[in-house]
C-alpha cells in the first residue's frame, strides 16, 4: 500500500460529479479536486483505468502522484524548475 494523490480538472459538470463520486468512495481525505488515498498497485491502476475511461482527453485532466513517505523534507519543501514550469515536491 502506498500513499497516492489524485487530482482532476474536469470541465463538464456531469463528468466532474461522476469523478467526485468515484474518488469519494476511496477516501474521506480530500480538498477541492485533490484526493489523498492509500492504494496498492492494483487499486491505483484500476482507479486510473476507470477514471480515464469516463473522461474526455481533449477537455479534462487527471493526475496521479505517489507520495514518498520516506522523504525527509515535508511536501512542498523543494522546487524543481523545468524551463518555464516548476514542480513542487
Amino acid at each position: 500500500m502506498s500513499r497516492v494523490l489524485l487530482g482532476y480538472d474536469i470541465r463538464n459538470a456531469g463528468r466532474r460529479r461522476w469523478a467526485l463520486r468515484q474518488l469519494r468512495a476511496l477516501t474521506g481525505r480530500y480538498q477541492e479536486s485533490f484526493f489523498d488515498c492509500v492504494l496498492d498497485e492494483g487499486q491505483a491502476r484500476a482507479v486510473w483505468k476507470r477514471l480515464t475511461a469516463g473522461l474526455d482527453p481533449l477537455e479534462d485532466g487527471l493526475i496521479l502522484a505517489r507520495v514518498d513517505e520516506q522523504q525527509p523534507q515535508p511536501l512542498g519543501g523543494r522546487r524543481i524548475s523545468v524551463g518555464d514550469l516548476f514542480l513542487v515536491l
